[in-house]
């Protein structure tokens, strides 16, 4: 299992750029570009929610024009600035496993050594996150069908504090409720979150739980500051192999344009004039 997990676009309309001055859906166009070239292909491609800025018809539109050019799989969740009815109506056909049901999104991929699962934490209308009484069901009852077979959900809204004075208090408000669905399955070893922009993981239980970056712009971490905060540092993805007699390993993969790769050579690293 290779997987590439992206978050957080913010498509705007076309021709709209993001607060004006962020041309948004050029470097989103960009990523597509990049995960289409990698020379060692993911099985599918994860976005994790915030499709859209806007929640808009017209962003919708200009979303899936550029995410139907990716040569993956897709699995996608909704996020808080996603409107749900719009997302499924033109999310669905790139991931047909969202079902018919904006108010109940969720979904199982069996389809590697590892489960997945996908479940929806946005809210109408609301910034932070929320686990209904359904997606909490679905979720144990995919957990005890699973059996001791390793599992990784994967949601937008982090289910515990992080630390970030600004993103701290929109994170999933109820997210208790997984931590215990943690406690009682051992085989729930990872949480894979959207949301924060930014690359944080912490440890609960048997369970790593991780925030990616988005794939433009980015949140400053503060731990006392609260103020809403953006910038433009580096974007970057998370690609996620099973890898043997190891398990699950995640690592950072940039989105932005840099020098590289080189080859290691021996005789430049230490030459032998220096000697």
């Amino acid at each position: 299992m290779f997987l590439a997990q992206i978050s957080d676009m913010h498509f705007r309309s076309h021709g709209r750029k993001l607060y004006d001055f962020i041309d948004v859906n050029a470097c989103n166009a960009e990523v597509v570009s990049q995960l289409n070239a990698l020379e060692e292909r993911p099985d599918a491609v994860i976005i994790t929610g915030d499709i859209v800025n806007c929640g808009l018809a017209s962003e919708y539109q200009v979303a899936r024009r550029t995410l139907s050019n990716l040569h993956y799989p897709l699995y996608i969740i909704p996020g808080n600035h996603d409107d749900k009815a719009q997302f499924l109506e033109s999310m669905g056909p790139l991931c047909p496993l969202l079902g018919t049901d904006p108010q109940n999104m969720h979904y199982a991929v069996d389809d590697f050594d590892m489960r997945l699962l996908f479940i929806d934490t946005s809210v109408p209308g609301e910034s932070k996150g929320w686990l209904t009484l359904e997606t909490l069901s679905w979720l144990e009852a995919q957990l005890e069908q699973g059996g001791d077979k390793p599992t990784a959900v994967f949601m937008h809204h982090p289910p515990m504090k992080l630390g970030s004075a600004q993103m701290d208090r929109i994170a999933c408000e109820n997210g208790d409720q997984l931590l215990a669905l943690i406690e009682r399955f051992p085989s729930l070893c990872r949480v894979f979150c959207g949301h924060t922009h930014r690359l944080i993981f912490t440890q609960y239980r048997q369970a790593i739980i991780t925030t990616i970056p988005g794939t433009v712009h980015q949140v400053p971490y503060y731990h006392e500051n609260p103020a809403p905060y953006y910038n433009l540092e580096p974007a970057a993805c998370l690609m996620h192999r099973l890898v043997d007699n190891t398990g699950l390993v995640s690592y950072l993969h940039p989105l932005s344009q840099y020098p590289g790769p080189y080859l290691y050579d021996a005789n430049i690293s230490c030459p032998v004039d220096e000697k």
